[in-house]
């Protein structure tokens, strides 16, 4: 999303709601439902009942997530290539939203990387709609539902504060009409970073009770949102290194700067790490490292330089080429650096 696109009047009347903290639900004229933030209590006994409901569906034979994920495999609902592409995806995504934001100043660059970032996100949105097109049969959507439902059972009441008796509407209504009004990523981004909310925020000295008026383990959902991303716009606003405002309103430009920031620490943790051996092992022409993931290697990769990189791929090569083991002296660089030290010894 490029800068500010809502109005003035649209971000206040949502800040207004989330100040509130309780959601207003007009049925009609005549009905208007209050589905109220969870007390500590509360939160406790809907919890309580997430737990009994995976419990019991486990007992009962319904499939795990990992479950259910294997049987989509064994069905061919989901395969291999598709999780492939769904992982490279958001790699891609990731990349995409770095060049947008060291490209952004080069408007002909950036409308190119936003027009094809959209094209991948929705191809991404689709992938992962399909990989958990079942999570509401298996025991965490089961559970998760029974917990939604105690929250509008316990919740929800008249203007005047009594209960629902959900004789108009029932839980499950409720609960959809609850959901279709919530406030999206992309609002609470906005509005964390701009006037009012920004006022609001300064003036409580950055405390969430002074904000809300209320405890901050008894938030609301959208409260509790809104204070994640202010937290996050803090972060990036009290770096040395922080961009230009225009980079900060750009939802894709402001993430690509936040993943480089992540690589750049993941990298110099590397390369400390690295340093960290090879001060134990002075004068080493080689250091390994055990790796924990693909992506760790990928980091401790990188750490090469060219020339480095180029003996990996020609060893990667020979260990592919073979048709049995291969043995260190057998690579073509080790080789080389035996022939090299012979010369030099022989003149």
């Amino acid at each position: 999303m490029n800068g500010l696109w809502m109005e003035n009047y649209e971000r206040e009347f949502l800040l207004s709601r989330i100040l509130f903290g309780t959601a207003i639900i007009k049925v009609n004229k005549d009905l208007t439902l209050y589905v109220h933030p969870l007390t500590v209590e509360q939160n406790l006994f809907a919890q309580q009942a997430f737990k009994e409901a995976y419990d019991e569906a486990l007992l009962s034979g319904v499939f795990a997530r990992t479950e259910m994920l294997d049987l989509m495999y064994e069905q061919e609902v989901w395969t291999e290539e598709q999780e492939e592409l769904l992982e490279s995806n958001k790699k891609k995504i990731d990349d995409m939203k770095v060049k947008l934001y060291e490209s952004f100043f080069v408007p002909q660059h950036v409308k190119k990387i936003k027009e094809d970032l959209k094209l991948l996100q929705r191809e991404q949105l689709r992938l992962f709609g399909t990989k958990h097109t079942n999570d509401h049969l298996d025991c965490e959507g089961t559970a998760t539902y029974a917990r939604w439902n105690w929250i509008i059972e316990n919740t929800t009441t008249y203007k005047n504060g009594d209960p629902y008796l959900f004789e108009e509407l029932d839980v499950p209504t409720v609960l959809k009409r609850h959901n279709d009004q919530k406030i999206t990523p992309t609002e609470h981004r906005e509005l964390a970073r701009t006037s009012p909310w920004r006022n609001i925020w300064i003036n409580s000295e950055n405390s969430a009770k002074k904000a809300f008026g209320r405890n901050p383990n008894e938030l609301s959902e959208e409260q509790s949102n809104l204070l994640d991303w202010t937290r996050l716009y803090d972060n990036i606003a009290e770096s040395p290194e922080a961009p230009s405002e225009k980079i900060i309103d750009d939802d894709d430009a402001i993430d690509g700067w936040l993943i480089l920031q992540r690589r750049n620490r993941e990298k110099q943790q590397s390369k400390d790490k690295l340093d960290g051996f090879e001060n134990k092992h002075p004068g080493a022409d080689e250091v390994y490292i055990t790796t924990r993931s693909e992506e760790e290697a990928k980091q401790v990769y990188d750490l090469n330089d060219a020339e480095g990189r180029d003996i990996v791929k020609s060893r990667m090569k020979k260990v592919k080429d073979s048709e049995g083991p291969v043995k260190y002296q057998d690579f073509q660089d080790v080789k080389m650096k035996v022939m090299n030290e012979a010369n030099a010894k022989f003149g």
